[in-house]
């Protein structure tokens, strides 16, 4: 099995600088609506990774 490393540092970094590079023009309004669609996607995306896991382990 191959060993997978994560550079949790440079990965929070380039998330960062992404979403600053995205907001940085936009209102507070925006900004708060645009982090809350982005929350919604990823527990949309959680909830269907557990669907998954859970029809895997009962395979």
């Amino acid at each position: 099995m191959e060993k997978f490393e994560i550079n949790a540092v440079e990965m929070t970094r380039q998330i960062r600088d992404k979403h600053y590079e995205q907001t940085k023009d936009m209102s507070r309004a925006e900004r708060l609506a645009f982090y809350r669609e982005h929350a919604r996607l990823m527990d949309e995306k959680a909830e269907q990774l557990l669907k998954q896991k859970r029809k895997l382990e009962h395979a």
